[in-house]
């Protein structure tokens, strides 16, 4: 994970303070500590930071905040972008050229560009928070993956605008008000969660999974909903229509497996060591096993086991995994 945060002056009269911005970073230092960075306007209008994690392209040349040649688009990211060479391939047919050997970063500086907002975000496979500033046009986006993976927050108050993977980066700005909000806490005392947009904190909230918000030129925040996991939308029913009973429950075993080896398969795509952590349970073992299937080399596992409360332990089922698979574990 890295961590990612802005801040963007709604009225002009509050230019951005360079030291409120390295604040909210500073407060996200765990999330990132492979790098830090920081960009902002000429005009202080607008700036972001950055805690890097560096996964993908371990260069310098992909730190972020990352800008395209002439720096009319800015972009801060949190995530991965697991069909980032494929769109990369395509832009490259288009006529970009990319400063970076494969970063996904700089990926969806092209793809905006290319695409705009809604072109890029239907295009990428992958779990992501980012934020997009378009110097020309002077908005500012901010985007979420499908399903919420990757968190993010924004407020506006005082004539400004905050956004940050963490609400303790918001709240890393003195101008930022500190209460709490009752609906919400109702909603975690009976349900132990806040339900999107709402957090915690009054005029905090959490962009919902799946939204892209837009900030026009006079501050204006619209949000949309892009993608949604409504029905009628996943396997067309003439595909199993007739079929035995035997002949359905191998459709379905087959679909299932062949989306779990997809998916795993491209979240294997790092530039840095990667593992498992196992509990010995279904979900972590399909992975073990997958992965064993994919990997020239033993898969690296993990487990936690507690000396004080043994009964909370699952780590006979995790050894007999891992002896299994002959992972290194």
């Amino acid at each position: 994970m890295c961590g990612i945060a802005g801040l963007l002056s709604i009225t002009g009269s509050r230019p951005v303070d360079g030291g409120v911005l390295k604040a909210m970073g500073d407060s996200m230092a765990h999330r990132g500590p492979d790098g830090d960075g920081q960009w902002v306007s000429p005009y202080r209008r607008i700036g972001f930071v950055h805690r890097r994690l560096a996964i993908v392209d371990l260069s310098d040349n992909a730190a972020q905040p990352m800008s395209d040649a002439g720096e009319t688009i800015w972009v801060t990211f949190n995530g991965e972008i697991y069909n980032h060479l494929g769109l990369r391939r395509e832009l490259e047919k288009s006529g970009h050229r990319f400063r970076t050997d494969h970063s996904d970063t700089e990926v969806l500086v092209h793809g905006f560009k290319e695409w705009g907002i809604d072109g890029l975000i239907k295009r990428l496979d992958g779990m992501f928070a980012f934020a997009l500033w378009d110097e020309t046009a002077k908005r500012l986006f901010i985007v979420r993956d499908r399903i919420g993976i990757k968190p993010l927050y924004f407020t506006k108050a005082g004539g400004a605008f905050r956004f940050a993977s963490e609400i303790k980066a918001i709240l890393a700005d003195a101008e930022v008000p500190r209460a709490i909000e009752p609906a919400a806490l109702n909603h975690y005392l009976s349900f132990m969660v806040a339900p999107a947009p709402l957090t915690m904190f009054k005029d905090i909230f959490k962009l919902p999974a799946g939204h892209v918000m837009e900030i026009d030129p006079s501050g204006r925040l619209s949000a949309r909903r892009y993608w949604d996991a409504v029905p009628g939308k996943g396997i067309d029913p003439a595909e199993t229509r007739g079929v035995s009973e035997a002949a359905l429950e191998d459709f379905y075993v087959t679909g299932i497996r062949n989306r779990l080896e997809a998916g795993i398969e491209k979240r294997m795509m790092s530039d840095v060591p990667f593992g498992v952590f196992l509990s010995g349970g279904i979900d972590s073992s399909a992975n073990v096993a997958l992965m064993s299937r994919m990997m020239d080399r033993p898969v690296d596992t993990f487990t936690v086991g507690f000396k004080d409360h043994t009964h909370l332990n699952e780590l006979d089922y995790a050894s007999r995994v891992a002896k299994d698979f002959k992972t290194n574990h």
